[in-house]
């Protein structure tokens, strides 16, 4: 008989509550948003249901965590080069983003997920308050950009959005059925971002 698969498990240095995310980012990485369902993680980590609502109310408190990290990754990798030149920060910001999403296929189908619904999806809407502080310093630079003469003017969430989905449609063109990118794929891919992005900015 085959030992309990929370051996599996039993080396890890993460919490329960950060195992349970971990497993929760694998199973929607390979079935999906819409294909994510507690008792998947629970048999896969080897726990009862119990012992996943000790740590979040239901599939929807999970996805909410999901939704708070895939936030909180783009403020952190921004607190990183704000204080670079306007054009180096943006193009340091996307060299970033590209690395993050291309070593983590679930974040990018949680991310297509909530550009193809009409008013976002909640697990990201409840945390949008995160990018707040982001918001104001991107702004900044964009502002400084413009008053240098590096680059017109374009709007905050138009930027957001444009240079997100720039990222996003690459990675889903490159990659998205395997989710699996080699290192020239990931170069070629922030290559060819870099490049729409300073389009972006600058063409008119």
């Amino acid at each position: 008989m085959p030992p309990p698969k929370r051996n599996k498990y039993l080396s890890s240095s993460l919490s329960t509550r950060d195992l349970i995310i971990e497993v929760a980012e694998q199973l929607i990485a390979q079935h999906g948003v819409e294909g994510l369902k507690l008792k998947d993680i629970t048999k896969e980590i080897g726990i009862q249901l119990p012992s996943l609502y000790a740590h979040f109310a239901g599939r929807s408190a999970v996805l909410l965590e999901i939704g708070k990290r895939i936030f909180e990754g783009i403020v952190a990798d921004f607190d990183q080069i704000e204080d670079l030149p306007p054009r180096e920060a943006l193009r340091e910001h996307t060299r970033l983003m590209v690395k993050r999403y291309t070593t983590n296929r679930a974040h990018v189908l949680v991310l297509l997920a909530d550009f193809a619904a009409p008013q976002g999806i909640d697990a990201l809407n409840a945390s949008e308050a995160i990018l707040y502080p982001y918001y104001e310093k991107l702004t900044a630079v964009l502002e400084r950009g413009r008053e240098e003469g590096l680059f017109n003017k374009v709007e905050t969430q138009e930027f957001i959005a444009n240079r997100l989905g720039i990222i996003l449609v690459n990675i889903a063109f490159a990659s998205l059925k395997t989710g699996v990118f080699t290192e020239e794929q990931a170069a070629r891919l922030e290559v060819n971002a870099l490049a729409q992005i300073d389009f972006m900015l600058s063409d008119g």
